[in-house]
């Protein structure tokens, strides 16, 4: 009888043991998986430009694709360190260079410069503490971050105007479920100078020309998670219309 209950007592041991042995399922997260912007009206009109991304085992962001018309124009894979993007591989198919590495330098957290291996050269940008604005010392863009990490204002200096951009906090946006989202906005805008803002933690709701003083609302369509799925907007006095096209996926 003794042996019984000693068999018994080590088979729940041994049991216990495999089962803390089991990993632990991750529950899956929404994440951005594409964004298609499409010209309804203006310059271009049915041009489509999209933005795929890719996603590590740790669920932060591995690789953007930007594609227009559906061909590769450039895309950045991802390092990270301690969770931090310290560089990527940028490859430009239509500049006929090798892929190469870009680097980035960073300061008390905050991003300072991106070094271009290929071309020898380091890009600079200036933090403005007061306003957390960063400022591109080359190109002399300058973009402003909020306290969720969203650009608010972004002013381009080759077409010489401000663009300011509200946003709906109650909703969610791209880059609501992506961590270390908080690197990504500035590192892309940072590199690629896209006209657009479209990876957001919340949705933009509306787009401030300082030029026309004008303000550009959006319709926003939501799914039933709260997160935005299309937005509609014109610029420029209606003259350009813009259709955003968000897709999500679980990871």
């Amino acid at each position: 009888m003794k042996k019984i209950i000693t068999i018994l007592a080590l088979s729940i041991v041994l049991f216990s043991c495999s089962k803390d042995d089991e990993p632990t399922s991750q529950p899956l997260v929404k994440v951005i998986d594409k964004i298609d912007v499409k010209i309804t009206a203006g310059n271009f009109p049915s041009n489509t430009y999209t933005t795929q991304f890719s996603y590590n085992e740790s669920k932060e962001i591995s690789k953007i694709e930007y594609l227009p018309n559906g061909n590769l124009q450039y895309s950045y894979t991802y390092n990270y360190q301690n969770n931090i993007p310290v560089s990527s591989m940028y490859e430009f198919p239509g500049g006929g260079d090798p892929i190469y590495e870009v680097t980035y330098g960073y300061t008390n957290d905050k991003y300072t410069s991106y070094y271009d291996t290929y071309y020898d050269t380091t890009i600079a940008f200036s933090y403005n503490q007061s306003f957390n604005a960063y400022t591109n010392t080359e190109s002399n863009n300058r973009y402003i971050l909020n306290e969720n990490d969203d650009i608010i204002s972004k002013t381009l200096s080759n077409i010489g105007n401000e663009f300011a951009y509200s946003f709906d906090t109650v909703k969610k946006g791209p880059l609501y479920n992506v961590k270390n989202k908080k690197f990504i906005p500035i590192l892309w805008n940072g590199t690629s100078n896209s006209k657009m803002n479209e990876l957001t933690t919340y949705p933009i709701i509306a787009i401030f020309d300082d030029n026309l003083a004008q303000n550009n609302p959006f319709v926003n369509t939501y799914d039933s998670d709260g997160f935005v799925t299309k937005s509609v907007f014109t610029l420029s006095n209606g003259s350009q219309a813009y259709e955003i096209t968000y897709i999500y996926k679980s990871i």
